[in-house]
């Protein structure tokens, strides 16, 4: 399921710089960046549902779970938002957003009422395990953009965008159901 996920997205972001198109203010251009972010947000928003189902050993039927969870996928847009706002300030600053949100989306996810409250609560249980996670997240966050870069200059075009989307998509995923797995842990510890 996460590997649909994944690849589907990919080949979405692949398309949309099909024809190497050139920023512009055109309505063309737009509907090329409007695909792009929608493919992003609807792919982290289904990736961060099905994460805890996955955790949970309860896959089947975890793509219309997700489309009942309208709250995580307001939570996948608003973070893209803050994410991308912060990477034009500075490219590494998008981390801690992508922490936050790994840390928050689980309980969201959960039907948690108060998120920010329910992550609180697992990181005290579990701090050097956060910790670590914290650090691992980091870890992928740079090697992930070492190889987006690699890509762009030893592979080009369509080939790259979706070579750099699936990286980009099989990290999230990974990372998604990490952090749902240590949620999981000390909700039922």
């Amino acid at each position: 399921m996460l590997a649909a996920v994944v690849l589907v997205s990919a080949l979405i972001q692949a398309l949309t710089v099909l024809g190497d198109p050139v920023p512009e203010s055109s309505v063309g251009f737009g509907g090329l960046v409007a695909a792009s972010a929608a493919a992003l947000v609807v792919a982290l928003w289904i990736t961060a549902s099905t994460a805890l189902d996955v955790v949970d050993g309860n896959v089947r039927g975890a793509l219309g779970r997700a489309w009942r969870r309208p709250r995580v996928l307001v939570w996948c847009v608003a973070s893209t938002l803050v994410a991308v706002a912060l990477a034009i300030l500075f490219p590494l600053l998008p981390v801690v957003v992508i922490l936050v949100v790994l840390l928050v989306l689980p309980a969201v996810a959960d039907g948690q009422r108060h998120p920010f409250r329910a992550a609180s609560a697992t990181v005290r249980q579990s701090p050097g395990r956060y910790a670590v996670a914290a650090v691992v997240t980091i870890v992928a966050y740079v090697l992930a953009w070492v190889v987006a870069l690699v890509l762009g200059f030893f592979v080009t075009g369509v080939v790259a965008a979706f070579l750099t989307w699936v990286w980009f998509g099989a990290n999230a995923a990974v990372l998604l159901v990490y952090w749902s797995w240590l949620y999981r842990r000390a909700v039922l510890t």
